[in-house]
């Protein structure tokens, strides 16, 4: 089987492009990652409650977590008592910090402080000084835990209380289900591999897959007997060739942002491989595509020349595409005057 390919989704990466909001042109204070601890020393000092705060996002990790401080809280003690994080009670030297991949100074103390920076400075040793932003190397975002799904939010610093805000909203709106969903996806990875033997196969596997699994009205959580169904679902006779066909959706679009845009049109958008749109489509809405998606501009159906023959030749493409496998969107927008 012929598919179709294009040049990817470039919006979102071109800074050299037009956009409706000329703030995202700004560049990253902080470059957003996620750093591999497991097995890892990772250094706190302090042993109040600001270092419990931190402690209780480390202790989820599998960093080896050593807390320095004269004294701790009991939260901390506890943690101490389940062997989840050792205790050093002497005073802070430099050579302490030998090996961490991160340290995290909680002590608000100035002279500690900066002895503590000097010595990871140094060592070329990542530190994070407690709400002293002009002090870190690297800052800790706002975190949604959905393990094994993380997500995080930052403002770069700038406004924390907002990405906490932002946090508690998507507490919301994404299920406590999603947990249960990724982990089974984890564990049959290679069992969908051996079944679908093509990328296009696979990714439409999993996008039907993850959309009937986030639908809020499940009253169930996910097993791994649902992949087992979808798999057969999604294979007619065990026939790992097969490439069911994808959905074709033509939405006009009435707003220029992507917050307003209706959740079906959106959703819409960010599954589809193929995005037709007119020119005065918003880039806001047009970078809701996948990276990997190929967008293509289609000029303004209204003010063509021949408008229904357009329409009619962009719908004959869809169906085409969509015969091989793919989800296609044209998005256009009514002209006022």
């Amino acid at each position: 089987m012929t598919h179709y390919r294009a040049p990817l989704n470039d919006r979102i990466r071109d800074p050299s492009m037009g956009t409706t909001n000329p703030d995202r042109t700004e560049n990253f204070t902080y470059f957003p990652a996620f750093i591999h601890v497991t097995g890892k020393k990772v250094l706190v000092l302090g042993g109040g409650e600001v270092a419990t705060g931190k402690l209780r996002i480390l202790s989820k990790s599998q960093a080896d977590i050593t807390v320095v401080a004269p004294e701790i809280c009991d939260d901390i003690a506890v943690m101490v008592d389940e062997g989840r994080i050792v205790w050093e009670s002497t005073p802070f030297v430099d050579t302490m910090v030998n090996g961490a991949a991160m340290v995290f100074d909680a002590t608000d103390d100035p002279y500690l402080t900066a002895r503590v920076k000097a010595a990871t400075k140094r060592r070329n040793i990542l530190l994070n000084v407690v709400d002293k932003t002009a002090q870190c190397d690297f800052i800790v975002p706002a975190i949604l835990d959905r393990s094994p799904v993380m997500i995080t939010i930052s403002t770069g610093a700038c406004a924390p209380a907002l990405a906490r805000i932002i946090r508690q909203r998507l507490e919301t709106v994404l299920p406590a289900t999603m947990s249960q969903l990724a982990r089974v996806a984890r564990d049959a990875r290679q069992k969908v591999a051996d079944h679908l033997h093509d990328n296009v196969s696979r990714q439409r596997f999993w996008t039907h897959f993850f959309q009937r699994g986030l639908q809020t009205h499940s009253a169930r959580s996910i097993c791994p007997e649902d992949v087992d169904l979808a798999l057969r679902q999604f294979v007619p006779d065990g026939s790992s060739a097969t490439v069911p066909g994808g959905q074709t959706l033509m939405a006009d679009v009435h707003v220029d942002n992507a917050f307003d845009l209706p959740h079906g049109i959106a959703r819409a958008i960010e599954t589809a491989d193929i995005v037709f749109h007119e020119d005065h489509i918003a880039d806001d809405i047009l970078t809701l595509a996948r990276r990997d998606a190929t967008v293509i501009p289609i000029g303004c159906i209204t003010l063509d020349e021949h408008p229904e023959r357009k329409r009619e030749s962009i719908a004959q493409q869809s169906k085409i595409f969509a015969r091989q496998g793919f989800n296609i969107v044209t998005l256009t927008q009514p002209i006022t005057h």
